[in-house]
């Protein structure tokens, strides 16, 4: 009975070794950990009514795996949002705005009122001046013809009574710029026009070829100081001229 008992143990134990070496390698095969079986297996006899000892197996351990496993990726940690603090229970007291007294108008004396603008006063006229008051008046200016350019012009210089008045000369400006003065005059009669229109005087004013323009004679003293208005003539060569000019003395 006990020869029996023991074969039985020994075949329970190999089967339970070849069971391990399937189940650890299989466990290999797929990357598992180590496993570990255990097998019990109770036996009963039953003999005389007394129970016969259960023999546990155990199973030897496996290798462990030693494989490299991949590192682990190291998770990146993102910003988390901060939570806004939550708004207190305790309530805010309201300031009530006081009403802000308007201003109180104050009262502008009233002003004075302007002067009455300042009438402005009309223009005068202003006098003309008077021409300077000369000496000499010119009491005749005659002109005549003539078939020569010389500019001629014959003076008599006389008092109310036509009698010569020496000390005096002419000077004369042509409107270019030249000037030319006549002798002093003599207290006699001593130039003459001709026969054809005969005129007497007592000095000649003379520009032999004389350029055309505007002549401007003036009566002069011995300081050559004017003593009668000025006088113009146009002379043109085209229509030559000469000239008579008597000037007389006030009283």
């Amino acid at each position: 009975m006990n020869s029996n008992n023991s074969t039985k143990l020994y075949i329970i134990v190999i089967s339970i070794a070849v069971i391990g070496l399937c189940l650890g390698a299989g466990i290999v095969l797929f990357g598992s950990g180590l496993t570990v079986w255990m097998a019990r297996d109770d036996i009963t006899a039953r003999a005389d009514d007394s129970a016969q000892p259960v023999l546990v197996a155990k199973v030897p351990t496996l290798p462990t795996n030693t494989a490299t496993t991949p590192p682990t990726a190291t998770p990146t940690l993102l910003p988390t949002n901060t939570p806004s603090p939550a708004p207190s229970d305790t309530p805010t007291a309201t300031v009530v705005p006081t009403d802000t007294p308007e201003p109180t108008a104050t009262s502008i004396p009233p002003t004075a009122p302007p002067p009455p603008p300042t009438e402005t006063p009309p223009p005068t006229d202003t006098p003309t001046p008077l021409p300077p008051d000369f000496p000499f008046i010119i009491k005749e200016n005659l002109t005549f013809p003539t078939n020569h350019y010389n500019f001629d012009v014959f003076i008599a210089i006389v008092n109310q009574k036509n009698k010569p008045l020496s000390g005096y000369r002419v000077i004369g400006t042509l409107d270019s710029g030249l000037q030319v003065e006549s002798p002093v005059s003599a207290g006699d009669w001593t130039e003459n026009s001709g026969a054809m229109h005969y005129k007497a005087g007592n000095v000649k004013f003379q520009v032999p070829n004389s350029p055309p323009g505007q002549w401007t004679l003036q009566l002069v003293n011995e300081s050559n100081t004017p003593v009668s208005p000025p006088v113009i003539y146009n002379f043109d060569i085209y229509s030559p001229t000469w000239y008579f000019l008597i000037y007389e003395e006030k009283d």
